[in-house]
């Protein structure tokens, strides 16, 4: 017979080998397939003012260390190790919070195994995003670690991990600003996540502790954003062309005759012209068909057309013209004549944004949970709202309590995440592909949860039936 401690060290002896199967999952498709070079890569490695610090500074070290020509690779072997260890970190942690079953922890791997195949295989990307000479390439198995982090965090009220949490959330909103996607998901899991747990002064407390944390947290991002251009740049700002997101959906829902909106004539001047070029292009709504599913693949079309080719030059170019010095100059212009159209604007075309954001927001939950296809369009939306039931269900059974909490923080992150990638780009796969994993996890935990508190309340049933017969 085993003694305890044999049998913990086996325990941990097969935690490590399964460690070391990730890795060499991810170093097989790392090895195979190479390199992954996409558009948006030469910004990072030439380390341009529209780009958060953290990846271009990850690259430069590699660069300065190995050079030119090999440091690519040492690149993208470090970013696959990394994710094998939050895969690995993800599974075996909250596998031993929520479920028992060795099957929901193979499950939980193959999760992720189905995830790389997806994007290696089936998505036009045609590469695993650890790969990727993009912020994904980090942010996407960083954002794994936060979220186990998070649960870990508020259902334990582990202060060492939430300390852990906030400044994994400032690394990742500097390496992408989307990724302070987690800080509203991390103030709803304490607000929801510790309501009944604490008495309500203690988790009033815990809140405002919270809070704290959170602005704690931002301001250093903000501030090592504005420390990087100082010392790059010597500005202490912080990234240019942040307002072209917003800029670009306020200029596909608006009008030509929208011009007299604007008070600022060299502002006006430059929307009649930029409005000129995204009608020749048919680069707005008034092109869409009908539909939500019409109108946000047209939007997702021409987001890049709008962006990219159009006011990126143009605005830049513009302020130029008008006397402004190129570099954080002209972009600081730039964003000034943007942030004018935006408020000048947006609320006019509020019904046309609103519509163009919830065709979006459908198309991003989708993208979460299935590839876009009129099929799998009905399954994605099913599949979120039935872990929406089991989430409901599980909160409503104490023995099943802490499962459902930790499935509302995946549901938490899943919707702040589209939510605010809705509002201000368009919800592409890249940008949902951060709570895939973490959705069939929660679905993998929460229903076997239901499961056994099916089962349980029916064997309870049953013995109760039974002893009423013997007393008959």
């Amino acid at each position: 017979m085993s003694s305890p401690d044999s049998t913990e060290k086996n325990k941990i002896r097969k935690e490590y080998l399964r460690l070391a199967g990730c890795g060499v999952f991810y170093l097989v498709f790392c090895f195979v397939f190479g390199i992954y070079l996409g558009s948006d890569s030469r910004g990072y490695i030439e380390m341009i003012s529209a780009r958060e610090p953290v990846y271009p500074l990850f690259l430069l070290l590699w660069r300065s260390i190995f050079g030119e020509g090999i440091y690519l690779w040492v690149v993208i072997i470090l970013q696959n190790l990394l994710m094998a260890f939050c895969v690995w970190y993800s599974c075996e942690h909250l596998w031993k919070r929520f479920s028992k079953s060795r099957l929901v922890l193979a499950g939980m791997y193959a999760v992720h195994a189905g995830v790389a195949v997806l994007c290696q295989f089936l998505a036009e990307r045609g590469a695993i995003y650890s790969s990727n000479i993009l912020t994904e390439g980090i942010t996407v198995s960083l954002w794994l670690l936060a979220m186990t982090l998070l649960i870990e965090g508020v259902l334990d009220w582990d202060r060492k991990k939430l300390l852990w949490l906030l400044l994994l959330l400032a690394l990742l909103t500097d390496t992408r600003k989307q990724m302070a996607v987690g800080y509203p998901a991390l103030a709803a899991a304490v607000f929801f996540g510790r309501m009944g747990k604490d008495g309500f002064k203690l988790w009033l407390k815990r809140l405002l502790i919270c809070v704290a944390g959170i602005v704690l947290s931002l301001i250093l991002a903000l501030g090592g954003t504005r420390l990087y251009n100082y010392v790059l740049r010597g500005s202490f700002a912080a990234n240019t062309r942040d307002m072209n997101l917003v800029l670009t959906t306020t200029l596909y829902v608006a009008d030509p005759e929208d011009a007299s909106l604007i008070g600022e004539e060299a502002v006006r001047t430059l929307f009649e012209r930029t409005m000129k070029e995204l009608m020749a292009k048919g680069s707005n709504y008034s092109f869409a068909e009908a539909g939500w599913s019409a109108l946000e693949a047209h939007y997702e079309e021409n987001f890049d057309r709008i962006t990219v080719d159009t006011t990126g030059p143009l605005f830049v170019e513009y302020a130029k013209e008008r006397g402004f010095k190129e570099g954080m100059e002209a972009e600081g212009e730039a964003d000034r004549m943007s942030l004018v159209i935006v408020k000048s604007l947006f609320f006019h075309n509020l019904g046309r944004y609103l519509k163009v954001y919830g065709a979006s927001l459908l198309n991003g939950l989708i993208n979460t949970v299935a590839k876009r296809h009129p099929l799998l369009d009905i399954y994605g939306l099913a599949a979120c709202l039935l872990l929406t039931i089991l989430v409901i269900y599980c909160l409503r059974v104490r023995e099943t309590r802490e499962a459902g909490r930790g499935g509302l923080f995946v549901l938490f992150g899943l919707f702040c995440n589209t939510a605010v990638a809705a509002a201000l780009i368009f919800c592409q796969s890249r940008y949902m592909i951060y709570n895939m994993a973490l959705f069939y996890m929660a679905f993998l935990w929460t229903g076997e949860a239901v499961i056994s508190s099916l089962l349980s309340a029916r064997k309870k049933t049953q013995t109760v039936e039974k002893k009423d017969e013997i007393r008959i």
